[in-house]
């Protein structure tokens, strides 16, 4: 408790930091030494009370690390409105060691047993699933089928069908990959055993991830009020794969040089395209451009940046160079990525 009373008198303004500090100074070796007395108990009443200082709604979990001996993981648990809180937590972090490393995202576990006060033992091996995939969502809609479904009510069995994929798969893959998900209380003829969807949903990933990592791009073509209308997004548009992006800033570029159809016209298309790797190069790794629509002499360019970073204005400010048409700049809170959703498939 004295790392907790040292810590207060500290008096920082931001939660998170004030996280880090209590760590560094004896948090993290303290909960070390609890877990190796086998008492995690004995501290985890003081990490709860930090954590949820940062945020009430996120949540924490011990685990073994996959470098170092221990892992923190402080998670969002699922909630858009406050994945970049908990990315932020853990870009503030300091380097994995041999004793601690940390995480916003729980990890797979497909060993782990889920255990449930008056409810029967969940044996991950036991589930059976049904896999479609689906090239327009960039999605794979699954189905779990558990034994224990039968003697469950329908509230237990989709909770255990959430933790069962997360457990699997891990919480990053479900939530960017995984589309529809359906309870099955009786097995299908074309279920597999869980174990085969890992191997499945990563090769479904691979196909919508360039051979840097990068995640590719997606053309779409519509027609509204007679003309054209064309965008070209990032595939999955999902905000979990970049939660600290929590502020849509969309920028409507209008353009003079226009064909019949709406569209540019090749000269203005260059200007566009300049104009949008210079507001890209001007953000850094505070925002990224996610998609853009073009209708009717306008270019309306989907940003996402960083709400706790000058970013946004950064944006503004870099637009005062257009020379070729009216513009217009709007942002707001989006930590779900709503204003782009129309775009996802």
């Amino acid at each position: 408790m004295r790392s907790l009373r040292r810590w207060r008198g500290r008096g920082s303004g931001d939660p998170i930091e004030a996280f880090w500090q209590w760590w560094a100074n004896d948090g993290g070796t303290a909960l070390a030494e609890s877990i190796a007395r086998q008492d995690p108990h004995a501290i985890s009443a003081v990490l709860a009370d930090h954590v949820h200082r940062i945020d009430k709604a996120l949540d924490w979990e011990l685990g073994p690390g996959l470098h170092a001996q221990h892992a923190l993981v402080v998670t969002a648990a699922g909630d858009p409105a406050v994945r970049a809180v908990a990315r932020r937590w853990l870009r503030a972090a300091p380097p994995s060691d041999w004793l601690w490393e940390y995480a916003d995202l729980r990890r797979p576990a497909p060993t782990f047993t889920l255990r449930f006060t008056g409810l029967p033992a969940v044996e991950i091996d036991a589930a059976w699933v049904t896999a479609v995939p689906d090239d327009s969502a960039a999605a794979v809609h699954v189905g779990v089928h558990h034994p224990v479904f039968l003697d469950l009510p329908e509230d237990a069995r989709r909770r255990i069908t959430f933790l069962l994929l997360d457990l699997t798969l891990g919480e990053e893959m479900v939530e960017t990959w995984v589309g529809a998900v359906e309870v099955l209380p009786d097995r299908p003829a074309d279920a597999v055993p869980i174990r085969d969807l890992l191997p499945a949903v990563a090769a479904f990933a691979a196909q919508f991830t360039t051979e840097d990592g990068d995640p590719t791009w997606r053309l779409l073509e519509g027609e509204q009020d007679g003309q054209r209308l064309i965008a070209s997004t990032e595939v999955p548009l999902r905000s979990i794969r970049l939660p600290h992006l929590d502020t849509h800033v969309g920028i409507a570029v209008g353009y003079r040089s226009v064909r019949d159809d709406g569209l540019p016209e090749t000269d203005m298309l260059d200007h566009l395209r300049a104009l949008e790797d210079h507001l890209t190069n001007r953000l850094g790794d505070s925002g990224r451009l996610l998609a853009h629509e073009t209708f009717g002499g306008t270019r309306t360019l989907h940003f996402y940046v960083d709400g706790t970073t000058p970013a946004a204005s950064q944006l503004r400010a870099a637009l005062g160079g257009w020379s070729h048409g009216p513009i217009e700049v709007r942002s707001s809170s989006d930590p779900a990525w709503r204003n782009v959703r129309h775009l996802a498939g």
